[in-house]
């Protein structure tokens, strides 16, 4: 079902800051910069005009977790996580368009969220306008189809496309380091999106470490309708700390042209299954299934993923639709195991 249509614009004043961000992995996007050809995230070539670049659409994916270590607390209050991120192929779409009256102005399509400064997608354009001192504002259009407060980022995911967006749409000239550096000072999994693909995530999630999995299965995601409150998760967690528990596969990633093995752990899980029910009972169900290799929560949940065999996951979507109903949200999407191309060229 989709939700109402939100919209907000604002001009910032003279005296604001200028409010205005195969399964078997085959090959690598080199990362001297955020722009790449082909078509990875975004499905649609930009419209050039004679002043360059005039609007794109973007396509924003999803991610999920699959691992999330949390090796302890920091004197920050954040804790320090080493998590294995692996962007997925459903995608929530944004619309970029210049805007010359310097303004920033956000229209939301399928989630009843807030068009205004508060909004990650606001907020990038906004710090990308003020990093580079640039006049032009920009028109955003979110289309929303990725749950809310699942565990799958969407959010996090559409800050990191405007951020990447805005700085082509106006030619802002940012760098891929001087992006993640705004895209930290919004939220931890943000600069994970501006890799492309899969990373190996450290601090509190915002040091990347672009690898390529070897992983041939694709993801079956369920939603039960509810969100899990992240600061909640971590606050459980802290209160019983403990590892969660580890798949039973080994997978393997390269990084710098090293193969490491990991397996699925998810240190969230036990502190999150003790209130929610449904999500340990829905992993438990996926992982008593033929077709399932492996299942876990994504991230704080309460999105549950499976690891399926390929070629057989049409038959999995059928069989979850009759145990959960019609009101669990049922996906089939591809794990994106190697590097994808942010923009169009």
């Amino acid at each position: 079902m989709r939700g109402p249509k939100r919209s907000a614009q604002r001009r910032a004043s003279s005296g604001e800051s200028r409010s205005r961000a195969r399964m078997i992995c085959s090959g690598a996007m080199g990362m001297g910069g955020i722009i790449g050809g082909g078509n990875g995230f975004s499905s649609l070539r930009a419209g050039l005009g004679m002043g360059g670049l005039k609007a794109m659409r973007l396509k924003s994916p999803a991610k999920v977790n699959l691992t999330l270590k949390i090796l302890g607390k920091r004197a920050d209050g954040f804790h320090e996580l080493e998590t294995l991120m692996c962007p997925v192929g459903i995608y929530d779409g944004i619309v970029l368009e210049a805007a010359e009256d310097g303004g920033i102005h956000l229209e939301i399509e399928g989630a009843d969220l807030p068009a205004d400064e508060s909004n990650l997608a606001w907020k990038a354009a906004a710090l990308v306008q003020e990093a580079a001192g640039e006049a032009r504002g920009v028109r955003i259009r979110l289309e929303k189809r990725i749950p809310m407060g699942g565990g799958l980022a969407g959010g996090s995911g559409n800050a990191a496309l405007v951020l990447a967006g805005v700085n082509r749409l106006w030619g802002a000239g940012l760098g891929l380091n001087e992006l993640k550096g705004l895209a930290g000072r919004m939220g931890s999994d943000i600069a994970f999106f501006l890799d492309g693909g899969p990373s190996l995530c450290t601090g509190r999630g915002e040091i990347t470490r672009p690898v390529e999995l070897e992983m041939d299965a694709e993801v079956l995601l369920l939603n039960p309708g509810f969100g899990v409150p992240t600061p909640w998760a971590y606050r459980a967690y802290a209160a019983a700390p403990g590892q969660g528990a580890e798949g039973q596969r080994e997978w393997t990633l390269k990084c710098e042209g090293r193969a490491e093995g990991f397996r699925l752990r998810n240190d969230l899980e036990p502190a999150v299954f003790g209130k929610y029910l449904w999500i340990a009972e829905a992993k438990a169900w996926l992982g008593g299934q033929p077709e399932v290799a492996e299942a876990m929560m994504s991230g704080s949940g309460a999105t549950v993923f499976a690891l399926v065999e390929p070629g057989r996951v049409e038959e999995l979507v059928a069989r979850a639709r009759a145990h959960f109903g019609p009101n669990c949200w049922i996906q089939r999407a591809p794990l994106l195991t190697c590097p994808q191309p942010l923009l169009p060229e």
